[in-house]
């Protein structure tokens, strides 16, 4: 019998796993499916949260949440609607911190909780002095250091994503993968989909693990794993298919 881990690619997957994700009218584990730009607008759960102000507002718009919130995937949104420069601050090395952030009329920001104080506060100020409008992702709220730099701040708090959020995400994703004219497609039950919101506790990363672990589950005819621990944790344990 042919093995595969659960988050193998579908490039990876030998031909008998592919077809038996065909006989369940999917092209493949839609949660295994790395989302292009073209698809990304189609798979975009919407949080209700109001547009951002038009370029040159003097507003910093901050979206805070805990990892896995979805605070990527909302300032990712907006850009698609209004495009402008993107600065992303990653968590190593460590050095890449330091890199410069742009400066424009309207800029795009993730992850800047991470970029050190002092430069922080000087990107500011050159944002406040362009009077520039500022969208951000981070972890931790930056309300001070953006009304020093003379910016407004309107404030957005992504907090667990509830059951309704969790149920659309996982059908949009399932829907991105039905084989047209293909055999009935693979649905997960209200009481799957409520499941893994317990167990995700609010984290839509997490979702995403869960669900890609009980589709091909589902698909495979093998057990899943037991629950992650607490939100957004990395801990996830995928069972081995």
């Amino acid at each position: 019998m042919i093995r595969a881990h659960p988050l193998m690619t579908k490039r990876q997957m030998p031909n008998a796993i592919i077809d038996r994700y065909e006989l369940h009218g999917l092209t493949g584990n839609p949660f295994a499916v790395e989302v292009s730009a073209d698809e990304a607008p189609a798979l975009f759960v919407d949080r209700d949260l109001p547009d951002p102000p038009s370029p040159g507002s003097s507003t910093f718009v901050q979206v805070i949440g805990d990892k896995g919130a979805g605070k990527t995937t909302q300032v990712q949104a907006w850009r698609r609607r209004s495009d402008g420069p993107y600065h992303y601050v990653p968590a190593t090395p460590i050095r890449q911190r330091w890199a410069a952030a742009p400066v424009a009329a309207l800029v795009y920001a993730d992850e800047i909780d991470r970029m050190p104080v002092l430069l922080r506060r000087h990107w500011f100020r050159r944002l406040g002095r362009v009077a520039a409008t500022v969208i951000a992702g981070t972890h931790v709220d930056l309300e001070s250091v953006a009304r020093r730099a003379g910016l407004a701040v309107v404030t957005h708090r992504l907090g667990p994503a509830n059951l309704n959020t969790v149920r659309a995400v996982i059908e949009q994703r399932l829907r991105s993968v039905v084989i047209t004219g293909g055999a009935r497609p693979l649905r997960l039950s209200e009481a799957e989909i409520a499941e893994i919101h317990r167990r995700s506790n609010g984290s839509l990363r997490t979702v995403e693990l869960l669900g890609h672990e009980l589709v091909a589950a589902r698909v495979l005819g093998s057990p899943i794993s037991r629950s992650p621990k607490g939100r957004g944790s990395s801990d996830t344990k995928v069972a081995r298919l």
